[in-house]
């Protein structure tokens, strides 16, 4: 089972608090990328029929699909990155297939598995990420929450220290000082909901940052992603807003990721020939029948009735600022939904029965900013990969 894929959020026990306070996207990222949390001792680890459990004297942060870190545990296959499986408030299981029935020796400790990144360079209310991945680019992923209601986020191929780099991508030329993710639209303390799904080498930040819809979220993205290209060295993808959006009221429709086509705030940090600075890219979903957003109203009823399956559409980008262009990538992990699904699958929910994709657990998002269930569209995320 997969755990290259990792998936947090707000909601979680002991998760760190996102709001209009400077400095909190930091603390929600280095908890994801960079530490996990939730570390527990457990009073006891037995095995039975390929199924390890832990279990604690007290209540854990972890749920069913989250990945989580096993150490000191007398059988080594136990110990690593595992995916839960089952769950109760005081106990934990995951697959443990070979191992033997039985007790297992310790003292064994577990906690949320971070994504696998290290915090490079850090200032006051900024930081600069880099994947531990050695298949990875080795570019930088800063991130300034200086304000509280919104974070600049751009990509960079080489830092000296948290302010200085090379190959800003965005450049200042397209965004001066980088794209905008939204945080909050009330410079409070008031917590928002978030949700990060992050690999080693790619990033999604999901953020409800308008207190009028709490469940509906924007996406920014960072990071490598699968390129066309071999040997591409500069295939780092920033997807952010173009300006301060804090305090609008329609999350998700800021930048063009959920868009059926378009190339607001998304850029790679050198076009294919490797030469140049940072050029715009055009995402789009093959299979959308409509111009409109993932799981717009007027998109047709899902699901299919040919399958009773729900399509989903992978986000892909040209290497071109117009719909005119030749393919370079795809930005892993997100999907568009070319259907309209009424007040089906609130944020967080489970699709099943998703064409394409056996094995792999798809989310659903809300996004577009309404009180009415059926007015807000959906897209979606693979919370578990692997995605590539």
């Amino acid at each position: 089972m997969t755990t290259s894929v990792k998936y947090f959020h707000s909601e979680l026990p002991g998760a760190p608090v996102l709001s209009g306070t400077a400095g909190s996207r930091i603390a929600v990222l280095d908890a994801c990328l960079r530490d996990g949390w939730g570390l527990l001792t457990a009073s006891g680890v037995n095995v039975a029929s390929g199924v390890a459990t832990a279990t604690f004297t007290a209540t854990h942060a972890y749920e069913v699909d989250s990945v989580i870190l096993v150490a000191g545990a007398g059988t080594a296959a136990l110990n690593g990155e595992q995916r839960v499986t089952g769950k109760s408030s005081l106990s934990v299981s995951w697959p443990a297939p070979g191992v033997a029935d039985g007790a297992v020796s310790g003292p064994v400790t577990v906690k949320l598995a971070p994504a696998g990144w290290a915090k490079a360079f850090a200032g006051s209310n900024r930081a600069a990420y880099r994947s531990l991945s050695p298949s990875a680019t080795g570019c930088y992923l800063r991130i300034d929450h200086a304000a509280a209601g919104f974070a600049r986020m751009r990509g960079y191929a080489s830092m000296s220290d948290v302010d200085t780099g090379t190959d800003p991508t965005p450049s200042d030329a397209q965004l001066a000082g980088g794209g905008y993710v939204p945080v909050s639209n009330a410079a409070d303390a008031t917590a928002r909901r978030w949700m990060v799904v992050a690999s080693d080498r790619f990033v999604h930040i999901l953020i409800a940052h308008h207190n009028n819809y709490p469940t509906d979220y924007g996406l920014c993205n960072a990071g490598d992603f699968p390129s066309l290209k071999a040997g591409d060295a500069y295939r780092f993808l920033t997807i952010v807003e173009p300006s301060d959006f804090s305090g609008g009221g329609s999350p998700g429709t800021y930048n063009s990721v959920h868009n059926y086509g378009g190339s607001v705030g998304a850029y790679v940090m050198r076009p294919y020939s490797q030469v140049g600075a940072s050029i715009p890219v055009y995402l789009y979903k093959p299979g959308f029948t409509l111009q409109a957003y993932s799981g717009h109203t007027n998109q047709p009823i899902g699901p299919n009735p040919i399958n009773n399956g729900l399509d989903l559409c992978p986000t892909l980008f040209l290497e071109s600022s117009t719909s005119v262009g030749h393919r370079r990538g795809e930005v892993p992990g997100v999907f568009g939904i070319p259907h309209y699904l009424g007040s089906a699958f609130e944020s967080k929910d489970r699709i099943p029965a998703a064409v394409g994709l056996p094995g792999h657990i798809i989310i659903a998002v809300r996004f577009f900013g309404t009180n009415s269930p059926t007015s807000s569209y959906r897209a979606a995320l693979d919370i578990t990969g692997p995605w590539e």
